[in-house]
């Protein structure tokens, strides 16, 4: 029974992997030009808005299915590995609200007027919109992945990697919203990169078997 267990493991841990590299090629090719009159030198070439915001939210669902492994691998009857899963899931659903508004209410925004005056009060507070559940949802995930780090911490030098790397994304999501509490590009760019070392980590911890880890 435990060989596949741990292949279920390592499934999880490619999925988890998987779809963290994928966000991460399409944060490299998310549009950096409000106007979209051409490349600005930001990043590597434009892709359209909705298919980036679109794919990133498939992502997303691709982590909660794979990270939701991560909370049956942990005490799943913890109160901290509970708590640890409802906040990262929080904290997705934020973030895939963000992607909505981005990547698709803005322009729904512009085909619905010609009204410049619409336009632009619209784009604020739709901004408003993004960078508040961006905000939340970088926090809550965070916050998951700090909750986490003791159940982690018992998995292997891998799993106390992940458990400081969760700390400190905690740490700096923490900092970042109350020094500045703006999602641009350079800090979501950064935010995703920190993410990613986290969840990288967190796949690695799927697909290893440390001894002593209770199935």
């Amino acid at each position: 029974m435990i060989p596949d267990i741990d292949r279920h493991h390592r499934t999880d841990g490619v999925l988890i992997a998987g779809a963290t590299l994928v966000a991460m090629f399409l944060m490299l090719h998310h549009p950096t030009s409000a106007s979209h009159a051409g490349e600005d030198g930001h990043l590597l070439s434009d892709w359209s808005n909705s298919l980036v915001h679109g794919a990133m939210i498939a992502c997303l669902i691709a982590l909660s299915v794979g990270l939701d492994g991560v909370r049956r691998r942990l005490d799943e009857r913890a109160l901290l590995t509970r708590a640890g899963a409802l906040l990262i899931g929080a904290g997705f659903l934020a973030l895939s609200g963000a992607a909505v508004v981005n990547g698709f209410a803005t322009a729904r925004l512009a085909a619905q007027t010609a009204d410049p005056a619409v336009h632009e009060a619209g784009g604020h507070v739709l901004w408003a919109l993004n960078q508040s559940l961006t905000s939340l949802g970088s926090l809550l995930v965070a916050a998951g992945a700090a909750a986490w780090a003791p159940g982690l911490w018992r998995l292997g030098i891998m799993g106390k990697v992940s458990a400081a790397l969760g700390v400190g994304m905690a740490g700096l999501a923490a900092w970042w919203n109350i020094t500045d509490g703006g999602f641009g590009l350079t800090v979501a760019a950064t935010s995703l990169a920190v993410f990613a070392l986290w969840s990288l980590s967190v796949a690695a911890v799927m697909m290893t078997r440390p001894k002593g880890d209770a199935e």
